[in-house]
């Protein structure tokens, strides 16, 4: 368990899910669970672009997330953003594809059919974090 904010990536870098909450229209909670990866003190969100998750923080920003295994967790609270720069959405989905080991086809579309790569369908949501709990 992370003790100590150095410890937190190893914590990120072992576990595969999170639940990662935004703030609808109504001002209400939307959690869903995320696959993510973590890097320089930010977390990044692969998702589709029409998703209720980007609707919503488009509106607005402030986003929760929770990664746990048992008793140990971290807590985030923070910002999020649609990451536009392509060079940066590349390398933000290649991350996750390493991490998660997926296979693509010659399309770069996953297992289910997934265009990956394509910004018209996919959206990577970077989460700024204000607020880091651990215990």
């Amino acid at each position: 368990m992370p003790k100590r904010l150095d410890e937190v990536k190893t914590f990120m870098d072992r576990k595969r899910l999170a639940s990662f909450a935004t703030v609808d229209s109504n001002n209400a909670p939307h959690v869903v669970p995320v696959f993510f990866t973590y890097d320089e003190g930010k977390v990044y969100i692969q998702t589709g672009r029409k998703s209720v998750k980007v609707r919503n923080l488009l509106r607005n920003n402030n986003v929760a997330m929770a990664v746990y295994r048992g008793e140990e967790a971290v807590i985030i609270r923070g910002k999020a953003r649609i990451i536009d720069d392509e060079k940066e959405f590349i390398k933000r989905t290649q991350e996750h594809i390493n991490k998660y080991r997926l296979k693509l086809d010659e399309q770069s579309r996953d297992s289910v059919g997934i265009p990956l790569f394509d910004t018209n369908v996919r959206s990577v949501i970077e989460v700024i974090p204000k607020r880091i709990i651990f215990w």
